[in-house]
């Protein structure tokens, strides 16, 4: 099986490795090298370099519809393409050269939960499970045949970056068990329904926590982003960005207020309905601390307020 890959991020090098391990992998296709980290240095993408280390070759096309790439690729003639996060949609020219097509790997039950954050997105609902699809790929936004579809549980206080790092394990999986359904005839495409919803790239104002919504619903909505974006608000006139947090008791109070302090643990803050401990933070400028180092270190005073002045 000659196999073309197309992925970027973290989330999709166990998919890359699982399909290397399996199959022989004639290109890898990662977005081009861009700055990264505080120092902006230009650093490769995750799947360029595990492709690198994997002795694999590498393509990184500044657009997908250049003819030099698309050239490259009727040469390389591929029986398969396989997609896993490569954020870019797919030309008609590209879906229509493989013999079993173009194949994406999304993190979601589909159609719930298409585009962008459909990790985020099932965290900020409460959902208590979210699944894997593996579909053929056409020229809308998720909305190809579906080909196969694993349910898998959300713990309970499981934040977004770890239902990532297991989601993508198991997606490297489904992946390879897809394209061998494929080979042998044993795996047919099933219309995916047409309704279905839709999330969009996080913009810096989603970011920020809105204290007005139920304990459930803020809780819910620090470990979908926890610690990568993490969600942010302000304290003393400055920003601040919240990771873990937990349900518990408060006193009645203006959304955002300080309402207890709990002495080893943190800031217990209220919300629309309810109140949180916050276990972790961030100032701006700091490391992550626990919530009773910045108590501390802040000097906390009952009454004040997150996300105000």
């Amino acid at each position: 099986m000659r196999v073309v890959f197309m992925g970027t991020p973290r989330f999709a090098v166990p998919s890359l490795e699982a399909l290397a391990a399996d199959f022989e992998v004639l290109a890898v296709v990662s977005q081009p090298d861009r700055p990264r980290g505080r120092g902006l240095k230009v650093a490769p993408t995750p799947v360029k370099a595990r492709a690198l280390d994997l002795g694999l070759k590498v393509l990184q096309p500044a657009r997908v519809r250049d003819p030099g790439f698309l050239e490259e690729l009727t040469r390389l003639s591929p029986d398969i393409i396989l997609v896993a996060a490569y954020s870019r949609l797919i030309p008609p020219a590209i879906l229509e050269l493989p013999r079993l097509g173009c194949i994406n790997l999304h993190p979601s039950l589909l159609p719930r939960y298409r585009g962008a954050i459909p990790i985020q997105a099932a965290l900020m609902n409460g959902d208590s499970e979210t699944g894997l699809t593996t579909f053929l790929m056409d020229e809308g936004y998720d909305t190809g045949d579906l080909l196969m579809q694993v349910r898998v549980p959300i713990g309970p206080e499981e934040t977004g970056q770890q239902l990532a790092e297991r989601l993508a394990v198991q997606g490297g999986e489904v992946l390879v068990q897809t394209v061998r359904g494929l080979h042998d005839g044993t795996l047919s495409a099933t219309p995916q329904p047409p309704e279905g919803d839709y999330t969009r790239p996080l913009r810096k104002e989603d970011l920020l926590v809105d204290w007005s919504l139920p304990a459930s619903r803020v809780r819910d909505f620090l470990r979908a982003l926890a610690h990568d974006p993490a969600a942010s608000t302000s304290w003393r006139g400055e920003p601040v960005k919240l990771g873990r947090a937990e349900l518990c008791p408060g006193a009645e109070a203006e959304p955002g207020t300080v309402v207890a302090l709990e002495r080893g643990l943190g800031p217990v803050v209220a919300t629309g309905q309810g109140a949180i401990l916050l276990k972790e933070l961030k100032p701006a400028g700091k490391g992550w601390m626990d919530g009773w180092a910045f108590v501390q270190g802040r000097r906390v005073q009952l009454g004040e307020s997150f996300g105000s002045g």
